[in-house]
Protein backbone atom coordinates (compact mmCIF):
# COMPACT_ATOMS: atom_id res chain seq x y z
CA UNK A 1 0.00 0.00 0.00
CA UNK A 2 2.83 2.39 0.81
CA UNK A 3 4.45 1.64 -2.53
CA UNK A 4 1.19 2.41 -4.30
CA UNK A 5 0.65 5.76 -2.56
CA UNK A 6 4.25 6.88 -2.70
CA UNK A 7 5.06 5.40 -6.09
CA UNK A 8 1.89 6.64 -7.78
CA UNK A 9 1.40 10.00 -6.13
CA UNK A 10 2.67 11.83 -9.22
CA UNK A 11 4.92 14.35 -7.52
CA UNK A 12 8.54 15.35 -7.88
CA UNK A 13 10.60 15.78 -11.03
CA UNK A 14 8.62 13.17 -12.99
CA UNK A 15 5.24 14.78 -12.20
CA UNK A 16 2.75 14.88 -15.05
CA UNK A 17 0.57 17.97 -14.78
CA UNK A 18 -2.06 16.19 -16.86
CA UNK A 19 -2.62 13.48 -14.25
CA UNK A 20 -4.06 13.81 -10.76
CA UNK A 21 -1.96 12.95 -7.73
CA UNK A 22 -2.71 9.89 -5.64
CA UNK A 23 -2.54 11.04 -2.03
CA UNK A 24 -4.27 8.26 -0.13
CA UNK A 25 -5.39 4.67 -0.12
CA UNK A 26 -7.41 2.54 2.27
CA UNK A 27 -6.84 -1.18 2.64
CA UNK A 28 -10.31 -2.21 1.47
CA UNK A 29 -9.70 -0.42 -1.85
CA UNK A 30 -7.13 -3.10 -2.69
CA UNK A 31 -8.94 -6.10 -1.21
CA UNK A 32 -7.33 -6.08 2.25
CA UNK A 33 -9.90 -6.53 5.02
CA UNK A 34 -8.10 -4.35 7.55
CA UNK A 35 -8.84 -0.87 8.88
CA UNK A 36 -5.72 0.83 7.51
CA UNK A 37 -5.35 4.08 5.59
CA UNK A 38 -2.18 5.46 4.12
CA UNK A 39 -2.04 9.16 3.29
CA UNK A 40 0.52 11.56 1.90
CA UNK A 41 -0.43 14.82 3.62
CA UNK A 42 2.71 16.57 2.38
CA UNK A 43 1.26 17.21 -1.07
CA UNK A 44 1.23 20.99 -1.08
CA UNK A 45 1.52 21.13 2.71
CA UNK A 46 4.99 21.50 4.13
CA UNK A 47 3.78 21.15 7.74
CA UNK A 48 3.45 17.38 7.42
CA UNK A 49 5.95 14.63 6.79
CA UNK A 50 5.25 12.51 3.76
CA UNK A 51 3.51 9.20 4.38
CA UNK A 52 1.27 8.52 7.37
CA UNK A 53 0.02 5.01 8.13
CA UNK A 54 -3.14 5.04 10.22
CA UNK A 55 -4.42 1.82 11.73
CA UNK A 56 -8.04 1.78 12.96
CA UNK A 57 -8.52 5.52 12.35
CA UNK A 58 -11.63 7.04 13.92
CA UNK A 59 -12.87 10.61 13.75
CA UNK A 60 -13.39 11.54 17.41
CA UNK A 61 -14.41 15.14 16.81
CA UNK A 62 -15.44 17.24 13.83
CA UNK A 63 -16.26 20.90 13.52
CA UNK A 64 -19.69 22.14 12.55
CA UNK A 65 -18.06 24.46 10.02
CA UNK A 66 -17.68 22.94 6.58
CA UNK A 67 -15.38 23.36 3.64
CA UNK A 68 -16.23 22.45 0.05
CA UNK A 69 -13.54 20.83 -2.04
CA UNK A 70 -13.43 19.11 -5.41
CA UNK A 71 -12.57 15.45 -4.88
CA UNK A 72 -11.65 12.51 -7.01
CA UNK A 73 -10.74 8.92 -6.20
CA UNK A 74 -8.40 6.25 -7.48
CA UNK A 75 -11.43 3.91 -7.66
CA UNK A 76 -13.26 6.28 -10.02
CA UNK A 77 -10.39 7.96 -11.89
CA UNK A 78 -12.52 9.90 -14.37
CA UNK A 79 -15.15 11.14 -11.88
CA UNK A 80 -14.83 14.30 -9.78
CA UNK A 81 -17.19 16.42 -7.74
CA UNK A 82 -17.59 19.02 -5.01
CA UNK A 83 -18.12 17.60 -1.53
CA UNK A 84 -18.71 19.38 1.78
CA UNK A 85 -16.76 18.06 4.75
CA UNK A 86 -15.93 19.29 8.22
CA UNK A 87 -13.23 21.93 8.13
CA UNK A 88 -11.49 20.61 11.26
CA UNK A 89 -11.32 17.11 12.73
CA UNK A 90 -9.52 15.06 15.35
CA UNK A 91 -8.59 11.50 14.43
CA UNK A 92 -7.48 8.78 16.84
CA UNK A 93 -5.43 5.94 15.32
CA UNK A 94 -2.42 3.73 15.77
CA UNK A 95 0.73 4.40 13.79
CA UNK A 96 2.59 1.62 11.96
CA UNK A 97 4.50 0.78 15.16
CA UNK A 98 1.29 0.41 17.17
CA UNK A 99 1.64 3.71 19.03
CA UNK A 100 -1.55 5.63 19.78
CA UNK A 101 -1.81 9.02 18.14
CA UNK A 102 -4.28 11.84 17.88
CA UNK A 103 -4.14 14.04 14.79
CA UNK A 104 -5.76 17.46 14.83
CA UNK A 105 -6.28 18.46 11.22
CA UNK A 106 -7.51 21.58 9.49
CA UNK A 107 -8.42 22.21 5.85
CA UNK A 108 -7.02 19.95 3.15
CA UNK A 109 -5.48 17.29 5.47
CA UNK A 110 -8.85 17.04 7.29
CA UNK A 111 -10.61 16.52 3.95
CA UNK A 112 -8.10 13.83 2.95
CA UNK A 113 -8.55 11.86 6.18
CA UNK A 114 -12.34 12.10 6.03
CA UNK A 115 -12.22 10.78 2.45
CA UNK A 116 -10.03 7.80 3.44
CA UNK A 117 -11.99 7.00 6.62
CA UNK A 118 -15.17 7.05 4.51
CA UNK A 119 -13.59 4.30 2.38
CA UNK A 120 -13.05 2.19 5.50
CA UNK A 121 -16.76 2.67 6.28
CA UNK A 122 -17.83 1.61 2.79
CA UNK A 123 -18.52 5.12 1.46
CA UNK A 124 -17.23 6.93 -1.62
CA UNK A 125 -17.08 10.67 -2.22
CA UNK A 126 -19.88 10.30 -4.80
CA UNK A 127 -22.20 9.36 -1.91
CA UNK A 128 -21.83 12.97 -0.70
CA UNK A 129 -22.33 14.79 -4.00
CA UNK A 130 -25.17 17.34 -3.95
CA UNK A 131 -26.42 16.04 -7.33
CA UNK A 132 -24.97 12.66 -8.37
CA UNK A 133 -26.50 13.13 -11.82
CA UNK A 134 -23.98 15.92 -12.42
CA UNK A 135 -20.63 14.47 -11.34
CA UNK A 136 -17.78 15.83 -13.41
CA UNK A 137 -16.45 13.54 -16.14
CA UNK A 138 -12.73 14.15 -16.63
CA UNK A 139 -11.35 11.88 -19.29
CA UNK A 140 -7.69 10.96 -19.59
CA UNK A 141 -5.69 13.93 -20.78
CA UNK A 142 -8.27 16.50 -19.59
CA UNK A 143 -7.13 16.85 -15.96
CA UNK A 144 -5.08 20.05 -16.35
CA UNK A 145 -7.90 21.77 -18.21
CA UNK A 146 -10.42 20.54 -15.65
CA UNK A 147 -8.26 21.81 -12.79
CA UNK A 148 -8.25 25.29 -14.35
CA UNK A 149 -11.98 25.30 -15.20
CA UNK A 150 -13.63 23.27 -12.38
CA UNK A 151 -16.54 25.60 -11.68
CA UNK A 152 -17.24 26.02 -15.42
CA UNK A 153 -16.76 22.36 -16.40
CA UNK A 154 -19.58 21.12 -18.65
CA UNK A 155 -18.81 17.42 -19.02
CA UNK A 156 -21.02 15.47 -16.62
CA UNK A 157 -21.75 11.86 -15.83
CA UNK A 158 -24.69 10.42 -13.90
CA UNK A 159 -23.36 8.33 -10.99
CA UNK A 160 -26.69 8.10 -9.15
CA UNK A 161 -26.81 4.36 -9.83
CA UNK A 162 -23.57 3.94 -7.89
CA UNK A 163 -24.51 6.10 -4.89
CA UNK A 164 -25.26 4.50 -1.53
CA UNK A 165 -28.12 6.10 0.31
Amino acid sequence: MIDFVYGNNNKGKHRSRNDAMNVGLSANQVGISKSISIVDMAIGKRGYSDIHVLINPVIIWSSVSYIENCEGCVNLPTIWGYVKRSKRIKVAALDRSGNEMILTLNGWPAILLQHEIDHLNGKLFIDKLPDPKEAFLVEKGDYQRFKAEKRKWKKFIDVSGLVQK
